[in-house]
């Protein structure tokens, strides 16, 4: 995937990021834009793997996980972004989610059930949630133009959360979602297909509780 850094484009999205780079004057709009979208992408990636290191070990979840009602993808997981300026490559990123697309500010439902361990700003993501599905699975939404929980507040599966937007390096109003397991962006599709689910995690859990509650257990007394 090609993008271009437009001059009408730069100007719309860099000065946002004014507060990272106000403290050199001389940049020009290419070096924010680099800074951009290699410094504070690393930062904001950072943030998001030190914010889901914490886990609940409870099982939230349950079921296929939901989608943003009636959108397109615009852009899929793994994606190489290859970004030019002048005809030349300036850049090259790697894309840790899918873009959906629906109309303006449409409303999100929370993929599944779980409590909100982030709500705020992330950088190059813009207004940010992060739900945590239960041992070490976890959701993220971002760019919201807003949202409507807060941090440790249990959500329901299909719950509004928040409204898509444009916030953070979004080039127009969408929802960026990634899936994340144990600090690990993955393939979120995978967690929209009920096979998928059913043939690789749930069977394989009620495999390992019917192990559990079929092994002998000796009880010990302490003294």
């Amino acid at each position: 995937m090609q993008a271009t850094l437009q001059k009408q484009v730069s100007n719309w999205k860099i000065p946002e990021f004014d507060i990272y780079t106000q403290q050199d004057s001389e940049l020009t709009t290419k070096d924010k834009f680099l800074k951009v979208n290699q410094d504070i992408r690393k930062q904001s990636y950072n943030k998001v793997i030190k914010l889901v290191e914490k886990t609940d070990e409870v099982l939230y979840w349950d079921g296929v996980f939901l989608r943003l009602p009636k959108s397109a993808n615009k852009a899929g997981f793994a994606d190489n972004r290859v970004y030019k300026y002048k005809n030349k490559i300036i850049d090259r990123q790697i894309h840790l989610g899918i873009d959906l697309a629906s109309i303006a500010q449409s409303p999100i439902p929370a993929a599944n059930s779980g409590k909100v361990v982030f709500a705020g700003l992330i950088g190059i993501y813009g207004k940010t949630l992060i739900i945590d599905h239960g041992f070490g699975l976890q959701s993220m939404y971002a760019h919201l133009s807003s949202y409507n929980v807060k941090e440790n507040q249990m959500v329901s599966k299909g719950e509004i959360i928040g409204r898509t937007g444009i916030t953070g390096l979004a080039g127009g109003d969408h929802l960026h979602y990634s899936i994340l397991i144990h600090n690990t962006f993955v393939n979120p599709i995978e967690w929209w297909d009920k096979a998928w689910i059913k043939n690789n995690i749930s069977s394989k859990i009620n495999k390992a509780e019917e192990d559990w509650k079929s092994s002998p257990r000796n009880d010990t007394e302490f003294h």
